[in-house]
């Protein structure tokens, strides 16, 4: 490891509150800083996001870089860029770690860009061996995890979500406010419009229990189910390439290869053949059922749990059964 200490979580903000995979880099960052030495910082982005400190605070953030502007009020990669690039030097960490959204992701190629710095990429775990930071990796679609060993002054990482436990541990958090002079190039974008077609509906990201549905389910009416059975389990909806391409749902509903990689505690896959693009996008879940009418679905080879039959007639009794378990009734 080099001189410098401390780690820096560049956070990640949606709905008024810090994602789920800050809240789980942070916990991480507390686990290893006995061992690295230096405080666990966060840097939080956004116009009206002061209170968002004493969240970061209740995992055990030491020090909170507060960028507040409202030219930061939604993302814009150059002008996030600068901020997080501000916080780095302020904290001087020998760690960074960002999420694996598009939007992380992003960010951190242009910091480690302008840094000068290699960057690991997607992580599902990381710890020090030998005073050397390693991280796994899932690649070639998931069928290899890697391990890469880091070096340099400066480790920078994009986390995958669900990757690390989170466990509240509250300090008082020193507070940093953080001016940044934006440069004139990244002024140059301006946003002119933000649509969000699934405003209050649970992130796949986010989500701890998904019902996905796949070119089983027929068409777009044959979600209803799907999303009769996420209602009452308070999940959210993914879908599969082939219901994406079909039309079927739009591409944010995605997961897989091409689409959004996640980690939940628990995946229902219905009707839901399990190509390896898909698998490659959820095979981290901790608890997989598969729901499909053909027994030699390559999904049944990794589920956990899997079901021989109709999704139309598994799917609503299930639900059916588990309303009826939470009422009681």
């Amino acid at each position: 490891m080099s001189d410098k200490k401390g780690i820096l979580v560049v956070a990640e903000v949606g709905q008024d509150r810090l994602a789920n995979v800050t809240l789980e880099s942070i916990t991480r960052a507390r686990e290893l800083a006995p061992e690295m030495g230096g405080p666990v910082s966060a840097v939080i982005i956004g116009s009206g996001v002061a209170a968002l400190g004493a969240q970061a605070a209740a995992y055990g953030a030491e020090r909170v870089y507060l960028v507040d502007d409202p030219q930061v009020a939604t993302f814009q990669s150059g002008l996030f860029t600068d901020a997080a690039v501000a916080a780095i030097k302020a904290a001087d960490p020998a760690l960074v770690l960002f999420s694996t959204s598009a939007d992380g992701r992003d960010v951190a190629a242009a910091c480690a860009a302008r840094l000068g710095t290699g960057l690991l990429v997607d992580i599902t775990g990381l710890e020090l061996r030998d005073g050397n930071l390693v991280a796994t990796h899932p690649c070639f679609g998931g069928s290899l995890i890697a391990e890469k060993q880091a070096s340099g002054d400066l480790v920078m990482a994009t986390v995958r979500p669900s990757s690390f436990a989170r466990s509240e541990a509250p300090v008082t958090a020193e507070t940093v406010p953080l001016s940044v002079d934006f440069s004139p190039t990244s002024l140059l974008a301006k946003v002119t419009d933000v649509v969000c077609e699934n405003l209050g509906l649970i992130s796949l990201e986010e989500a701890t229990i998904i019902v996905s549905g796949g070119r089983g389910v027929g068409g777009p009416e044959g979600f209803k189910v799907i999303e009769e059975l996420a209602e009452v389990l308070g999940a959210a909806v993914g879908a599969s390439r082939a219901a994406v391409d079909a039309g079927w749902k739009h591409h944010q509903y995605q997961v897989g290869q091409t689409g959004k990689t996640v980690s939940p505690q628990l995946y229902i896959a219905c009707g839901i053949s399990g190509s390896i693009q898909h698998r490659a996008g959820m095979q981290t879940s901790r608890y997989i059922v598969a729901i499909n009418k053909d027994p030699d679905a390559p999904i049944f080879q990794f589920a956990d749990f899997g079901v021989v039959g109709d999704l139309f007639e598994v799917v609503p009794r299930l639900t059916e059964e588990i309303r009826r378990r939470k009422t009681g009734a």
